[in-house]
């Protein structure tokens, strides 16, 4: 089956010449956008001019990705709280059973 890529959503093109004051002008839409980097599901390299809209779905994967990440450094961090938090309180606990103790 043979695929085609439809035209614009937004009935826009991304890149057009037209004449303006008998000079070729070239028309961007403003959601042309380049993007650089990584593809977070393949982690080939990603250096391409798209409509953003199309760029949407990587995005939110890689932003999905890292949100993940982020909750695993906040879970660490909660822990390591947690367990100073605990030794603080046996040190408070032993000072008061040295003092009663006296």
């Amino acid at each position: 089956m043979e695929v085609r890529i439809a035209s614009c959503p937004l009935g826009a093109k991304c890149e057009e010449v037209r004449e303006v004051n008998d000079e070729q002008v070239m028309f961007r839409c403003p959601w042309f956008t380049h993007i650089r980097g990584k593809e977070p599901q393949s982690d080939n390299d990603v250096d391409k001019w798209e409509c953003a809209i199309q760029f949407l779905p990587m995005l939110l994967i890689e932003n999905a990705q890292m949100s993940r990440g982020t909750q695993v450094a906040v879970e660490s961090l909660r822990n390591e709280m947690v367990k100073g938090q605990n030794n603080f309180l046996s040190l408070i606990q032993r000072k008061r059973e040295q003092i009663q103790g006296r």
